[in-house]
């Protein structure tokens, strides 16, 4: 009975992301290595800190621990990437909401 020859090929694991601390950057984001640095951390951290609360949550007379620190104008669009001004409070499902709505804007 005849065999077939196998062939060897060895198993390589998932292809890396070309440029993946960048790719927030080609979709015209930040970088996403600036949310990894030092003063972002500090200064997300401190503002959780001095604001537990989701501000669209509160709005709806809702008491929601806030989970992400957000860009009221995105670093995109030209908003000041750490000034404090610029930056709310919200929970999980509320930022998903807002970036879902803010993916569409485009450059002024």
């Amino acid at each position: 009975m005849p065999t077939v020859k196998k062939i060897h090929r060895p198993w390589m694991g998932p292809t890396p992301k070309k440029n993946a601390r960048w790719a927030n950057e080609a979709q015209g984001g930040v970088p996403n290595q600036f949310y990894r640095n030092a003063p972002w951390r500090h200064l997300r951290q401190r503002w959780l800190d001095q604001h537990p609360l989701c501000v669209s949550c509160k709005q709806q007379n809702r008491l929601v621990e806030a989970t992400v620190v957000d860009h009221i104008t995105p670093i995109r669009l030209g908003g000041a990437p750490l000034d404090e001004t610029n930056l709310m409070s919200l929970c999980k499902r509320c930022h998903a909401r807002k970036s879902g709505k803010e993916r569409h804007q485009t450059n002024p």
